[in-house]
């Protein structure tokens, strides 16, 4: 056996160092590998043996390719010729001759080559497509269009390679070209929209308004104009400016395909809802005003009537200082909305915003009270609705001092969906009620429990007040900092921001030092953030960061830090730097895949990739 073994060991070393020795699966793999490395002598000697065993058209490839890499022309001569007396078909070894007197410098016997391979072109889609991509392997761009073009006018009517000419004039940089091979695709075959769409978002950068991007809305609006009928190229023009960001053109096309085409606003309320994703409030509600301007007793009349008012209030709730005319407006006009359409499933959302206007922005605690009442008390409403209502009314109590109602109905919807994320997000609201009274020992209990919900989110706001109220207790049993600190979170909740101020200054005077100190500039960063004064914002966080660089809050502000950046004061890179921070610094944070997410966005990744062409529909 010891014999044997050393012997077995011997033919692996030989068969590594000589291919003579090595096995048919072997010599493949090495010769793959070899390859892939450029070592293309090695990967001769296997290609060598196996094109001589077995004669495939990938062997043939792999050593034609590897002898010229080595810019050895006359063994990849010798091979093509040898190969095309073994092929039925022998265009593509055509052009590999074509391509090899192209390396040689003598073009004249490269184009008779090539016109041979194009005159060897039968009439079916298949050959077409050999040939044309043997062009595009050996870079003849020009010759593969050539084919495509042939191909076209020999194939019946109905067949066409338009997608595959507009791809290679694409690769010529010939813009106009592309785009009319594309609009000639899509009047053949509407399917391959999609593919189109990805296609020209490749090529053109539809983010700007450029000469590139104008040849292709000008190309646009030459087929609508020509064909009115047709729908493809409205709707194409429509997806344009969507992507350039120019929502009110996407809105003024959008709205006369509707009247043309008498579409019932279905398409404006699909540009609503993706200005509404863009915060483009105006074109939003202009695009539900306009559904609501038809006049239809339909569901699209009921959305839009809802939408109009949400987009309002979400346009509204934005600035610092709304009008309070405006916010008036608002609330008169989700009264009549509520009036008309009724309370029901559609309309509870709607509810839910007019309160929390009244709450918080009129200062009407008991309107909003009734309204929440109302939709409580409503039959037909499903629990986890009549639930959420429940916890917005009891943050309205809480807005206006009456913490232990504001407790009774967090403790209903824990009891109710005691398993449920609602109940464990009732219990957090109630554990902070505790926390605002001073009752720290019992928010303590609920809190560990809290830990382990299954909502990284509400375990995470759990752990983080937890370990406020142990931090901060301190040996003594001394709870006054921390009551007058959870005093001025309590005051922040209510929009009392100078009183919270105050009280967040008299902690820091009467106990300088102390560790709430990293607690207290989050809350002042909140605070700075409801107010929207976005620059005082950072400047807190950035503050947190510098003077408490291992505490707990440090990934929340480095989170925070990049949204404030991204989202409200137009500074891409550095929210590029803070996202990263949190990504190399803080990688066991919840908040690490967000901060992924946005980081690569930001960077201009693309995050999905592009869906296959759809096949071309079957021929007549």
């Amino acid at each position: 056996m010891k014999h044997l073994l050393s012997v077995v060991l011997l033919m692996i070393a030989l068969a590594g160092a000589n291919p003579a020795f090595a096995q048919p699966g072997a010599d493949e793999q090495l010769a793959a590998q070899y390859f892939q490395q450029g070592e293309y002598e090695r990967a001769i000697l296997y290609y060598e043996k196996l094109y001589k065993k077995q004669p495939t058209p990938f062997y043939y490839e792999q050593l034609y390719k590897s002898y010229v890499a080595l810019k050895d022309l006359a063994s990849a001569e010798k091979l093509v010729k040898e190969q095309m007396r073994r092929s039925n078909d022998d265009s593509a070894q055509l052009i590999d001759l074509g391509h090899l007197y192209r390396l040689a410098g003598d073009d004249d016997k490269a184009e008779k080559e090539f016109d041979k391979a194009l005159k060897q072109m039968r009439a079916d889609q298949s050959s077409v497509r050999r040939t044309a991509n043997s062009f595009v392997q050996v870079n003849e761009i020009a010759r593969a269009l050539e084919a495509y073009q042939r191909g076209g006018k020999m194939l019946p009517d109905g067949q066409s390679f338009d997608y595959e000419i507009a791809g290679l004039y694409g690769a010529q940089g010939d813009i106009p070209a592309m785009v009319s091979a594309y609009m000639d695709l899509l009047v053949v075959n509407e399917g391959y929209i999609q593919a189109v769409q990805n296609a020209l978002s490749r090529t053109l950068d539809l983010s700007i308004a450029d000469e590139r991007s104008e040849i292709l809305r000008t190309e646009l609006l030459r087929r609508i104009q020509k064909d009115p009928q047709h729908t493809i190229f409205p709707e194409l023009l429509i997806w344009m400016y969507i992507q350039q960001k120019d929502l009110n053109a996407a809105f003024v096309q959008s709205k006369a395909m509707d009247k043309r085409f008498d579409e019932g606003g279905i398409r404006l309320m699909d540009l609503a809802s993706i200005a509404l994703a863009n915060k483009d409030h105006g074109i939003a509600f202009k695009s539900y005003e306009y559904v609501l301007s038809l006049g239809r007793n339909d569901a699209n009349y009921v959305q839009a009537r809802i939408g109009a008012v949400h987009t309002r209030y979400a346009q509204l709730t934005e600035l610092p200082e709304p009008e309070q005319e405006d916010l008036q407006d608002l609330d008169q006009r989700a009264t009549i909305t509520l009036t008309e359409l009724g309370l029901n499933r559609a309309t509870t959302e709607l509810l839910r915003e007019q309160a929390h206007l009244k709450a918080y922005y009129l200062n009407d605690l008991d309107g909003a009270v009734l309204l929440l009442e109302e939709g409580i008390a409503k039959a037909g409403i499903d629990p986890k609705t009549t639930a959420q209502l429940k916890l917005d009314l009891g943050d309205i109590h809480l807005l206006g001092g009456d913490i232990w109602e504001a407790s009774l109905l967090y403790s209903q919807v824990d009891l109710e969906f005691k398993y449920d994320m609602l109940g464990h997000e009732a219990r957090l609201r109630n554990a902070k009620v505790s926390f605002y009274a001073g009752d720290f020992l019992w928010a303590q209990g609920q809190l560990e429990v809290l830990k382990a919900s299954t909502s990284k989110l509400i375990a995470n706001d759990a752990m983080e007040l937890s370990l406020r109220i142990t931090d901060n207790l301190g040996l003594d049993s001394n709870n006054v900092p921390l009551s007058y600190f959870a005093r001025a979170e309590l005051l922040r909740f209510q929009h009392r921001y100078d009183e919270a101020l105050a009280v967040l200054d008299s902690v820091q005077e009467a106990y300088p030092g102390h560790s709430l100190g990293d607690d207290i500039l989050y809350e002042r960063y909140r605070i700075a953030y409801a107010r929207h004064q976005y620059a005082e914002a950072s400047v807190q966080l950035e503050k947190l960061l510098e003077f408490y660089p291992t505490d707990i809050l440090v990934d929340n502000a480095l989170l925070d830090l990049g949204k404030l950046h991204e989202d409200r004061l137009n500074d891409t890179e550095k929210a590029k730097a803070y996202y990263e921070r949190l990504l190399f610094e803080q990688t066991g944070s919840i908040f690490v895949p967000e901060a992924r997410d946005r980081f690569r966005k930001l960077r201009g990744d693309k995050l999905e990739a592009d869906p296959e062409p759809p096949p071309p529909l079957p021929q007549p």
